[in-house]
């Protein structure tokens, strides 16, 4: 069950990474959920590829590079870094043309042989200032970093 999880959540990235969001019909549950979107962003497949071309207008070449793979039981984690180029405006912020570096974790929950939960953390403070957020210094000591 395990290495079934984990190709899983394989191909899911793989759909990402190479913008064949139809996939998605295949890998995620009619009731799954995500943490990481916006309030008021409705948790559905087809909302799920709208999201990803919203993303697509703001950074372009986005790739999901995953670190680590572990699957227990119903579980996969996965620690991945987020590469694209700052392309469009992004929460006020003017397109700076940087490729931008992110590193986060997720966590996946399998019903049925799809994803129907995700749980997604980033270092948002250190993306934020990639992209020209005026973020204090001692917030940024803080931050996680994408090693």
């Amino acid at each position: 069950m395990s290495e079934a999880n984990k190709t899983l959540i394989r191909r899911y990235q793989d759909a990402y990474n190479s913008n064949k969001l139809d996939v998605l019909d295949e890998l995620l549950h009619p009731d799954w959920t995500t943490n990481a979107w916006p309030d008021g962003v409705p948790q559905s497949v087809e909302s799920a590829k709208a999201f990803y071309h919203v993303v697509q207008e703001m950074f372009a070449d986005v790739d999901y590079t995953t670190e680590d793979l572990i699957a227990e039981g119903d579980r996969v984690v996965q620690r991945w870094t987020f590469r694209a180029n700052h392309v469009g405006e992004f929460l006020g912020l003017p397109p700076s043309g940087k490729t931008i570096t992110a590193a986060g974790i997720s966590i996946f929950r399998i019903a049925d042989g799809k994803i129907i939960q995700h749980w997604a953390f980033a270092d948002d403070l250190g993306f934020l200032h990639q992209l020209g957020a005026d973020i204090p210094a001692e917030w940024l000591a803080v931050g996680h970093r994408s090693t």
